[in-house]
């Protein structure tokens, strides 16, 4: 019997996941002022914690012209930080 390989490690490129649990990106809302929030490690956290192999993070834009949400991540280099 084949046993499945989702529970299993899985590697995607340099990284090593402990299981091919990917969570999908989507809107949390939680980036005041366009930056990283406690709020959003915190949620990010919990789901790592939960299980899933990678959680992933939606809506960030590179330029103050790619915004589109109020609470949404803007990649500045100030932020690197958070």
């Amino acid at each position: 019997m084949n046993q499945s390989k989702f529970f299993t490690e899985g590697k995607l490129g340099p990284l090593s996941l402990r299981n091919r649990s990917i969570r999908a990106a989507a809107f949390e809302g939680m980036a005041e002022h366009h930056h990283v929030t406690d709020a959003l490690v915190n949620y990010h956290t919990s789901v790592a914690k939960g299980g899933v192999g990678m959680t992933t993070v939606a809506y960030a834009s590179v330029s103050k012209s790619g915004l589109s949400f109020p609470h949404q991540l803007w990649m500045q280099k100030d932020m690197a930080a958070g």
